[in-house]
């Protein structure tokens, strides 16, 4: 990945490897993407804060938000596709979008395991960034959300994000193909 095209503030996408990452292409066959974190720059190197269950070894033993090298958030057993998506605004929105999600990543807020997009007090990967969109008067999934079942309330996907008209690609490390 050419890394000197990225900025703070920038969706990674990608399509992991586990079982929720299998959950989300099950429900949505046309799923590219089950997982989003915001990538930020810190001490020189590329950083992505991210809502994830699975993966709490990092985090001492409690699933919460986490900040991972882009390395490890990309490496090959968390990752068989990727893409890097920008929203289309001021240079000063995204770095509002980043202050908030530093501020929630401080908080250490756990993971949503409820997937409930209308309590802020946990998270899952789409409900924080939007959350930090807001901020800036962003709604990313512009009312896109899908069923699940057993699950309460509607669920926001990685696809419904993805689809947001303002948002470019940036670049792709691997995409995945569309089902027919």
């Amino acid at each position: 990945m050419d890394t000197t095209i990225l900025q703070s503030g920038d969706l990674v996408f990608r399509m992991g490897r586990g079982l929720e990452s299998r959950a989300v292409v099950s429900a949505d066959r046309d799923a590219m993407f089950s997982h989003v974190g915001l990538l930020v720059r810190e001490d020189g190197a590329w950083k992505v804060l991210h809502a994830v269950p699975g993966e709490e070894a990092e985090t001492g033993g409690v699933e919460r938000i986490k900040k991972d090298p882009l390395s490890l958030y990309l490496a090959p057993d968390r990752a068989v596709a990727a893409c890097v998506l920008r929203y289309d605004t001021a240079p000063e929105a995204l770095e509002e979008v980043v202050r908030q999600a530093f501020r929630l990543y401080r908080k250490e807020l756990p993971f949503d395991n409820k997937y409930d997009i209308t309590d802020s007090s946990q998270m899952y990967c789409t409900e924080y960034v939007t959350y930090v969109f807001r901020f800036v008067g962003v709604e990313l999934p512009e009312g896109r959300s899908h069923r699940f079942p057993m699950v309460r309330n509607a669920l926001v996907y990685p696809i419904d994000l993805s689809q947001n008209p303002h948002l470019k690609e940036i670049c792709v490390v691997k995409k995945k193909t569309a089902k027919k």
